[in-house]
């Protein structure tokens, strides 16, 4: 940044201002903190110019960035970490902020509210509908075999899981679940905490202690917690694939770390650490990112789908890239394209599993 004002020979100090080292008149910036040596009283119009000069240095490594990740594939990683920093961003931060405006544009044009009123008014309502007709069925019914049958389907079209233990004594049934296994046991205190809150016997966990007269164990409040959060889930389905996806940009940012791991293995006998593989992670990763925002915002003005394009696009630029970097020849690096990214897939899938599990345990 040129700040020509304040940088003037005449303001110049011989002592830095923030850290006291001395200085000579030559010197504009302080050689051990990096501030401009300037002793001139700042003014508003300093305030402004200094940032603008950072808007427009920001902007231009922005855009030196852009071209060399698009332009150049894996250049752009061996020329970062090599020492060539101050022309490019920080592919962690670049990669966060792309993240996060990509999963907020999906946030904005995503009426989640939408799958919550189809969800109630709509599929519950008609569940609700069926298992109504097919009362009315079975009470005008005489055969055995057709009321059993009926019964089968209430159960299967019925808005709520039934369960006959919740007319049974709490404290006695959940005594007798304590003899199964733990999953065994979770699963079905889950089940009944589930009911009970469904047929609006209590809310909170020490409502539920209260009205059961059980006791509070590690276990139990486990269970409702899984309950309470699937009951909303059940309820709410919109705005738990919202809340969902805020954490998405989380997940991936942790996750890239762990990704990055393997192909550290799968070069072992290269001149490569392994914040190396990370730095090339993140910026093809942010390569597939800026291409999802470039599909989306298609699909948002034109309304023509183009993800699959965008794949294909990418899988070319990351073999371009890994060839770029890792510099070997085409037979290895196919057979490190394949393994990696189905490693990458497997992971993926787990990571995603995960992310669904703990969302709806804490919803």
């Amino acid at each position: 940044m040129d700040n020509t004002t304040r940088s003037e020979l005449k303001y110049r100090g011989t002592q830095c201002l923030n850290c006291k080292i001395p200085l000579e008149s030559s010197d504009r910036f302080c050689p051990n903190c990096g501030q401009l040596n300037s002793t001139k009283k700042i003014s508003v119009f300093d305030i402004i110019e200094e940032l603008m000069g950072s808007v427009f240095s920001y902007d231009s490594k922005l855009r030196k960035t852009l071209t060399a990740l698009i332009l150049r594939p894996g250049k752009i990683t061996s020329e970062f970490i090599k020492g060539k920093r101050a022309t490019y961003t920080n592919p962690f931060r670049f990669f966060f902020s792309i993240t996060i405006l990509y999963f907020l544009m999906i946030s904005y044009n995503s009426d989640f509210s939408s799958i919550d009123e189809f969800w109630n008014n709509e599929l519950l309502q008609d569940s609700l509908h069926i298992e109504t007709t097919l009362q009315q069925i079975k009470d005008a019914s005489t055969n055995k075999e057709d009321t059993a049958l009926i019964d089968s389907l209430i159960t299967k079209y019925s808005p709520k899981e039934k369960n006959d233990n919740l007319d049974l004594d709490p404290k006695a049934y959940f005594a007798e679940l304590e003899q199964k296994p733990m999953f065994n046991t979770i699963y079905d205190k889950t089940v009944y905490f589930f009911n009970g809150i469904q047929a609006k016997k209590y809310r909170q966990y020490e409502d539920a202690l209260s009205r059961l007269k059980i006791e509070s164990t590690l276990e139990n409040k486990t269970a409702f917690s899984i309950a309470k959060s699937s009951y909303k889930s059940y309820h709410h389905p919109g705005s738990f694939f919202e809340n969902l996806v805020s954490k998405l940009p989380f997940v991936i940012f942790f996750y890239l770390p762990v990704f990055s791991i393997f192909i550290w293995l799968v070069y072992p006998k290269r001149k490569f650490y392994y914040i190396d593989h990370l730095i090339f992670s993140f910026h093809t990763q942010t390569l597939f990112i800026l291409l999802l925002i470039i599909t989306f915002l298609i699909k948002w003005f034109f309304n023509i789908n183009l993800h699959w394009i965008a794949l294909i696009v990418f899988l070319l630029y990351l073999y371009k890239s890994m060839r770029g970097f890792y510099k070997e020849k085409r037979f290895k690096t196919i057979v490190k394209f394949i393994y990696l990214n189905t490693i990458f897939l497997i992971l993926a899938l787990f990571s995603f599993s995960m992310i669904l599990f703990v969302s709806a345990l804490t919803y």
